[in-house]
């Protein structure tokens, strides 16, 4: 029972380490608009959050209605804006996640 309690008390401190962790990275995006930065979050975020989730880490949205995208300072190889789509499920979770020029 003891070793359970260690085991439960150890995933708490690391669930806790890494909101920590991505909030930080989501200010670190923020803050310096580079596409480095949104990889980061986008490498530690889970699929199946819900909308809120991703505007507190990563601010507000340019809302398409169907997705989320967030914008960098960078210009990939066709000219075209690296940034990140959050594709919205039908219960408004995130179900996909591209990271990549955005031509539209």
């Amino acid at each position: 029972m003891k070793n359970i309690r260690v085991l439960l008390l150890l995933c708490l401190i690391w669930a806790c380490n890494n909101q920590h962790n991505i909030q930080q990275l989501g200010k670190d995006y923020q803050h310096n608009n580079t596409d480095a930065n949104l990889k980061k979050v986008v490498d530690k975020l889970p699929l199946q959050v819900d909308t809120t989730y991703i505007k507190n880490i990563l601010g507000e949205p340019i809302n398409m209605g169907f997705d989320y995208r967030y914008t960098t300072d960078s210009i990939g190889p066709d000219s075209c804006t690296i940034g990140a789509v959050f594709h919205i499920d039908e219960k408004g979770k995130i179900d996909n996640v591209m990271l990549d020029q955005i031509c539209e």
